[in-house]
């Protein structure tokens, strides 16, 4: 066990600084557009708040919201920082060759810092619906809504199990994220073009999920395997919802597919002689 264990934890001390400062920042900018979001609802009047809003009274409620966040672009500039640290770093610095010496297997090393990633993000998923729970209740305190019913009746509120099933699903999501900025990092090999290349391109092409090329990119079977409700696009996620309701069976084969073609991609990279020499 402390085989696995230890260079798991290796791999994690490079990460911790700065997946403290992205938690920190993501979770803060949840918050606060969730915050607006309840402000104007009040605003508007006794029907003014939108059910993905009344859901955050509820720790099961935040936390689907959390999953929805980082499915969508929080999670994919946590993951691809990240993913640029723990990966390209190596890469850049010209360590990458030593560490090789003591574990030969590529793909091994690759899996473990993702793993490390993928762990970084859920703690951030779980302090962000923190965040997001507590934001609401202080809000709601200091300004309720007049002519509502309680919070605590709200019937948007999820359960737990619904909860749950949504932030395993953004776990996929969040391991495709991983994936793509691998392979950025096995092309660039240093840590802000990995980086750029992992988040950017979903970024750029964000707008597509409405047109109809939206079932040629990501985002588009990242929205209907998530199920994400078109009411809480722009306030509880930075994302489109999924125009015509894809199969959410069809979305698992495409996002598996493409996160296994990137994952193969970055080994045969990384598993090259290029891969070995540091850069000049």
């Amino acid at each position: 066990m402390m085989r696995i264990i230890a260079p798991l934890r290796a791999e994690a001390r490079l990460a911790v600084l700065p997946a403290a400062v992205l938690t920190v920042l993501l979770a803060a900018a949840a918050t606060v557009r969730a915050v607006f979001s309840y402000l104007d609802g009040v605003q508007r009047g006794a029907n003014g708040l939108d059910a993905s809003i009344t859901a955050l009274a509820a720790p099961a409620g935040a936390l689907q919201a959390a999953a929805w966040h980082y499915s969508s672009l929080l999670g994919l500039v946590c993951v691809a920082m990240l993913c640029g640290v723990v990966l390209a770093e190596g890469l850049e610095s010209g360590t990458w060759p030593l560490v090789r010496l003591h574990q030969g297997r590529v793909w091994l090393l690759v899996v473990r810092k993702i793993v490390v990633v993928l762990f970084f993000a859920v703690l951030g998923m779980a302090v962000t619906a923190v965040a997001l729970w507590a934001a609401f209740r202080v809000s709601h305190s200091v300004q309720p809504p007049v002519g509502s019913q309680p919070v605590e009746v709200a019937t948007a509120v999820p359960s737990w199990s619904e909860a749950l099933t949504t932030c395993a699903r953004a776990l996929l999501v969040l391991s495709f994220f991983a994936t793509l900025t691998a392979s950025g990092a096995a092309v660039a090999r240093a840590v802000i073009p990995a980086a750029v290349l992992g988040a950017g391109p979903l970024v750029v092409t964000l707008p597509l999920v409405t047109t109809d090329f939206r079932v040629w990119v990501p985002h588009y079977w990242i929205a209907a395997w998530m199920r994400l409700p078109e009411g809480a696009q722009w306030t509880l996620y930075w994302w489109s919802s999924a125009p015509g309701s894809p199969n959410a069976g069809t979305a698992l084969t495409v996002l598996a597919t493409l996160a296994g073609f990137l994952l193969l991609a970055t080994w045969l990279s990384l598993r090259t002689e290029r891969s070995l020499t540091p850069r000049a």
